[in-house]
C-alpha cells in the first residue's frame, strides 16, 4: 500500500492545475492550484475574496487536497499508482465520481465511498489493469461534457500524463508504457475510419431523402425519417471521430512520460 504517496501524487496533480486563473467558461470560477473560490469558503468556513484564491501557496492548499480528495479516496489504503489515478480524477471531476469508477472496475457497489469492501476487491486487481481502466473511463466521462470543446485537449492530455506517471508507480516500464500507448493509437486509427465510414453513410441516407423529396417518390413523413436517421448515424460519426482524436492526446502523453520518466 502507499502510505507514503501523498507527496508524490500531490505534485504530479499540481503541475496541471496551474496557477490563478478565472475562466468564465469554467464553473468553477477563480481557481488557484486547483482550489476554488468556493471550495477555499468552505475550507475557511467563511466567504473568501478572489485576491485570498490568487494568493494561495502550495502550503496553503496541501491540507485542502489531503482532507477533501486524498482522504476521501482513501488514499493511504490504494496501491500506488491506483491511488493517483483515483485522486487526480477527484481532483478534476469529484471524489464520488472517481471513487465510482473504481468501484465499477473491480465489481463491488458503486456508492462512492472506498471502504472495506472496495478496498479488499482492488487488493485481488493488478495495479496497472486498475490504473488503465480508470483513467479510460475518466476519459470517455470527461468527452461527454459540453466543455469538452474548450478544455479537452488539455483534459486528454493529463489523463494520458496521469495515466502513465501512475503505472510507473505501479512498477511498468516505459515499454509497457509504449506498449500501452500504441494500443491506444491503434483504437484511435480503427474509431476515425469507423466514424469516417459512419458519416459517410449517413450522408448517403440525407441524400436519398433528399433526392426521393425531389422526385416526390416518398411521403414528407418517410422523407423525415430518413433525415433523422441520417443525423443520428453522422452524430454518432462524429462521436468516434473525437474519441480517436481524444485517444491520440492520450497516447502522446503516455509516450512523452515514456520518454522522461523523471520530468515534471
Amino acid at each position: 500500500m502507499a502510505s507514503s504517496n501523498f507527496p508524490a501524487c500531490l505534485a504530479v496533480t499540481l503541475a496541471y492545475e496551474g496557477g490563478y486563473v478565472d475562466n468564465p467558461k469554467d464553473p468553477g470560477g477563480a481557481t488557484n492550484r486547483g482550489v476554488t473560490l468556493g471550495t477555499l469558503s468552505t475550507w475557511l468556513g467563511r466567504k473568501a475574496t478572489k485576491a485570498e484564491v490568487k494568493a494561495l501557496t502550495v502550503a496553503d492548499v496541501t491540507p485542502i487536497y489531503r482532507r477533501n480528495y486524498w482522504q476521501a479516496v482513501s488514499g493511504d489504503q490504494l496501491p500506488r499508482g491506483v491511488d493517483l489515478a483515483t485522486f487526480d480524477y477527484g481532483v478534476n471531476s469529484g471524489v464520488s465520481r472517481a471513487a465510482k469508477a473504481l468501484q465499477k472496475v473491480v465489481g463491488v457497489k458503486q456508492d462512492g465511498a472506498i471502504g472495506v469492501s472496495t478496498l479488499a476487491s482492488v487488493s485481488t486487481w493488478p495495479s496497472g489493469n486498475l490504473v488503465v481502466q480508470i483513467c479510460d473511463s475518466r476519459l470517455a466521462f470527461l468527452r461527454g461534457l459540453t466543455s469538452w470543446k474548450t478544455f479537452g485537449k488539455g483534459w486528454g492530455t493529463r489523463v494520458g500524463a496521469v495515466k502513465a506517471k501512475a503505472l510507473l508507480m505501479a512498477g511498468q516500464t516505459t515499454a509497457k508504457l509504449n506498449e500501452i500507448a500504441a494500443a491506444d493509437e491503434q483504437a484511435a486509427t480503427a474509431d476515425k475510419k469507423q466514424g469516417g465510414k459512419v458519416v459517410s453513410g449517413g450522408g448517403a441516407i440525407g441524400a436519398a431523402g433528399t433526392g426521393a423529396s425531389a422526385t416526390g417518390s416518398l411521403d414528407w413523413t418517410a422523407i423525415a425519417a430518413l433525415g433523422v436517421a441520417a443525423i443520428i448515424i453522422i452524430i454518432c460519426g462524429i462521436v468516434l471521430i473525437r474519441r480517436a482524436r481524444a485517444r491520440r492526446e492520450v497516447a502522446a502523453a503516455v509516450r512523452a512520460v515514456a520518454a522522461n520518466p523523471t520530468g515534471a
